[in-house]
């Protein structure tokens, strides 16, 4: 019997990969390496370093098929690869390149309708763990990023002290880094 592995949705390929299914990886590989470049690309204009930081995801991927909980395959490929790039452009690889490219990007409809499913999933992320911080925390929180209030306008709002303020923001996004490990980067850029 024959598997026809480009029939089967992400979902279906990424258990496959889990359990060291080598041709679903393959499938999957080839179904969005492309977007994948160009998302890089766009940000890059580095043809070198676009297929570098593609390689590097999906053995990453597959590296670690047994550890991750993937729900949409193709937002937390492109939130990889972005990860990657931030990390080029951190080691100041790409800055001058990158912020210039970054705005002609952001004029981009499909930019626009992409980012803005990739932010709405972000922020459901973060609405779902701010639930989980202590009261006091999880208010501050929602002042900082949800409201948008300076920390001085929380303190006023609350009376407390700013540095109390500060304090607990410092401990909430603490506690999200390392609730979402490497897309904090992107969470963090987002809000």
């Amino acid at each position: 019997m024959i598997i026809r592995y480009d029939t089967y949705e992400d979902t279906a390929l990424l258990k496959l990969i889990a359990s060291g299914d080598r041709k679903a990886f393959t499938v999957l590989f080839h179904r969005h390496w492309e977007d994948l470049f160009r998302s890089a690309f766009f940000i890059s204009r580095d043809r070198e370093m676009s297929m570098d930081i593609i390689q590097e995801v999906f053995v990453w991927l597959w590296e670690n098929r047994e550890k991750w909980t993937i729900t949409n395959t193709h937002s937390y490929l492109q939130a990889a690869v972005k990860y990657k790039i931030a990390n080029e452009i951190r080691k100041g690889k790409l800055r001058a390149v990158a912020f210039e490219n970054w705005k002609e990007k952001a004029n981009t409809e499909q930019f626009s309708i992409n980012r803005d499913l990739e932010v709405q999933e972000l922020r459901r992320v973060i609405r779902d763990f701010t639930g989980q911080l202590p009261p006091r925390c999880q208010e501050i929180f929602r002042l900082s990023r949800f409201e948008h209030l300076s920390n001085r306008e929380i303190a006023d709002r609350l009376n407390i002290s700013e540095k109390t303020v500060e304090n607990q923001i410092t401990i909430a996004l603490g506690r999200l880094r390392r609730h979402l490990g490497h897309l904090a980067f992107w969470v963090l850029w987002f809000l």
